[in-house]
C-alpha cells in the first residue's frame, strides 16, 4: 500500500524556515504523489527579520559540543552551495582576526594586507580562521534565493503577511493550521508543521498550546522559552577598497575627555561595503510584524568605532556614506543556550530555532537534518542529539 501525501507545513521565511524548505522541496520526489509544501511568514517578505540584517559570518569550527557537528555540516552545505551559485549572494571564504587597537599606542603590529585600517595604533593582532575554515554570505540575498528556487516548484507555496493563529489536534496528531492573511482567515489541513519562527517561536507556541499538555513533545515546550535579543549594526560604504577580512576587535581610543572601549565585529564584504555590529540589549521583542527600530545611539557609536579603526576608510568625515543603520532580534534560548532542533513523529510538530548569532551558520544545516527528520525518522548527517 502506497503512503498517504504528507502535506508539510513550515512557520517562519527565515534562514531556518527557508532552508528547511529548500531540501524538502529538493527531495519531494521522496513525498507521495499530491504532498505539498507550505511556508508561512507573518512578515511581507522573506528574510525580514535577522536573516535579512545578519552579518552572514559563517565558522566551521568555533562551536560548543551540542552544535559542532551541525556547524560542520552546515559550513560545508555552504561551500558547496556557494561554490555552485554563490555570486547570488556574495559567498567567499574570508580570513578572519582577533584585533587589538589602542589609541594612546603606537605599536603598527598589523598585517599589511590590512591596508584600510589605522596600522598605527593596532597593538596586536592573530588568527582565527581562514583556509577554509571562515567564510561569509549576504544572508538575504541568499534566502531569497532558496526561497525563489523552492517556489518554482510544484506542490511548493510561499505565502507573506500570513500569521499563524491556531493549530488543531486530534488523538495528538496535527490535523490543521489556521492563520490571518490581509484581513481574511485560511486553514489548511496539515500532517507535519515546523515552527521556525525565530525569536518568535516562543511566543508563538505558548499562544497555540497555553497549556502544559503531557502529549506533546518535551521540546515543544522547552521552546517556549526561545525569545529574542536586539543587536545593532551598520553598512558603511568605505571611501576606497578593503579586502576579505572578517575583524573581531578590542578597540581603546580617546574620546573628548575620556576614552572609550569597545569591541565591535568588522565584516568586509566583497561589493566594497563593510558590516560592523555590536553587542545586544534588553529591549522587548517586538510583534512579528512590527518595524524593528534601532536605537541611533547605538549605531552612532558603532559609526564611530568604524571611523576610529579605519579613519581614511570607514570615517564618514572622510566621505565614507552609510548605507544602513538597523537592529534585529536574535534568537535566544534559555537554560543550555542551545538551539532546539527535533521532530516528533507521533505528532507531526518540529521545533527548529533558538540558533542565536549563528543562525547563517547553521541555517543549511539544520534544514537538511530536518528534511531527514520529517522523511527519515532520524538526523544522519549531524549528530542533533543534544538539542531537543
Amino acid at each position: 500500500m502506497s503512503a498517504p501525501p504528507r502535506h508539510i507545513a513550515i512557520v517562519g521565511g527565515g534562514i531556518i524556515g527557508v532552508s528547511t524548505l529548500h531540501y524538502l522541496a529538493a527531495a519531494r520526489a521522496r513525498l507521495a504523489p499530491g504532498s505539498t509544501l507550505l511556508l508561512l511568514e507573518a512578515a511581507p517578505h522573506v528574510a525580514n527579520a535577522a536573516s535579512g540584517k545578519s552579518g552572514g559570518f559563517l565558522a566551521r569550527d568555533w562551536h560548543g559540543a551540542a552544535t559542532a557537528s551541525l556547524a560542520d555540516l552546515s559550513f560545508g552545505l555552504h561551500a558547496e552551495l556557494g561554490r555552485a551559485e554563490g555570486h547570488r549572494w556574495a559567498w567567499r571564504e574570508v580570513e578572519t582576526l582577533s584585533l587589538n587597537f589602542d589609541s594612546s599606542k603606537s605599536r603598527s603590529k598589523c598585517p599589511k594586507a590590512l591596508d584600510w585600517v589605522d596600522a598605527a595604533h593596532v597593538s596586536s593582532t592573530a588568527s582565527l580562521g581562514g583556509s577554509g575554515s571562515t567564510a561569509q554570505v549576504t544572508p538575504g540575498l541568499l534566502v531569497e534565493y532558496l526561497a525563489g528556487e523552492a517556489a518554482k516548484l510544484e506542490g511548493v507555496e510561499i505565502r507573506c503577511d500570513a500569521q499563524v493563529d491556531g493549530v488543531e489536534m486530534h488523538d495528538g496528531k496535527v490535523k490543521s493550521l489556521s492563520w490571518s492573511e490581509k484581513g481574511s482567515k485560511e486553514s489548511r489541513e496539515v500532517t507535519d508543521i515546523v515552527f521556525a519562527a525565530g525569536p518568535w517561536t516562543g511566543k508563538l507556541l505558548s499562544k497555540l498550546f497555553p497549556t502544559r499538555d503531557a502529549s506533546l513533545p518535551k521540546f515543544v515546550q522547552n521552546a517556549k522559552h526561545i525569545d529574542g535579543s536586539r543587536a545593532h549594526s551598520v553598512i558603511i560604504e568605505g571611501t576606497g577598497p578593503t579586502t576579505n577580512h572578517c575583524l573581531f576587535t578590542e578597540m581603546r581610543f580617546d574620546a573628548g575627555k575620556g576614552s572609550k572601549a569597545a569591541s565591535p565585529e568588522v565584516y568586509a564584504r566583497s561589493d566594497g561595503t563593510v558590516y560592523v555590529c555590536g553587542g545586544t540589549d534588553d529591549v522587548p521583542l517586538p510583534a512579528p510584524t512590527a518595524r524593528v527600530e534601532p536605537d541611533r545611539k547605538a549605531t552612532a557609536q558603532l559609526l564611530e568605532q568604524a571611523g576610529v579603526l579605519s579613519p581614511k576608510v570607514l570615517a564618514t568625515s572622510a566621505g565614507a556614506k552609510v548605507r544602513a543603520e538597523q537592529a534585529c532580534y536574535l534568537p535566544v534560548s534559555s537554560g543550555t543556550g542551545n538551539p532546539v532542533v527535533a521532530y516528533d513523529g507521533p505528532s507531526g510538530l518540529a521545533v527548529a530555532a533558538g540558533h542565536s548569532c549563528w543562525g547563517i551558520t547553521l541555517g543549511l544545516g539544520t534544514g537538511k537534518v530536518l528534511q531527514e527528520l520529517l522523511l527519515d525518522g532520524k538526523a544522519t548527517s549531524a549528530d542533533i542529539s543534544r538539542l531537543g
